[in-house]
């Protein structure tokens, strides 16, 4: 009888950590991350005298900004992170992305070059409102890689 062959285990997010070791920054643990998606851009290139198609050639790759958000606490390491970038020039760091599941364990990780924050804010306030504060960073950065 044939072993049966095991189907993928499905991923699902619970939160992520974030380290950036060279900034020695505890940025802390998200609950929601956007942008985890890169592009080719193709150059479309019609060949003289054939007009059947129309070469489709791979050019450069384009990454979306990280978007980070997390509960505001009262010392945010990502307000000082911006501040830090926005008072001198924009050093660039290599961070880290770890996806953990319900029960802690980690499941991925994915590294980020040349990363720094190009926005900082926090969910409008209002006095009525009874929600948790929630802040996000947008993060430039060069490229992905899982590790």
């Amino acid at each position: 009888m044939p072993a049966q062959a095991t189907k993928p285990a499905i991923l699902t997010s619970n939160h992520f950590e974030v380290k950036i070791p060279s900034l020695n920054l505890d940025v802390g643990l998200f609950t929601d991350a956007q942008g985890l998606n890169g592009t080719v851009d193709v150059l479309e290139y019609p060949e003289g005298g054939n007009n059947g198609f129309v070469h489709k050639l791979p050019t450069r790759v384009k990454y979306s900004n990280l978007t980070l958000k997390q509960g505001l606490i009262d010392k945010s390491a990502l307000l000082a992170w911006f501040q830090k970038v926005s008072q001198s020039s924009a050093e660039t760091v290599d961070m880290s992305l770890t996806l953990y599941d319900s029960t802690g364990g980690q499941i991925l990780t994915w590294s980020f070059a040349g990363a720094y924050p190009v926005k900082w804010s926090v969910v409008d306030l209002g006095a009525g409102a009874n929600a948790p504060l929630v802040e996000s960073l947008e993060i430039a950065h060069q490229g992905i890689q899982a590790v």
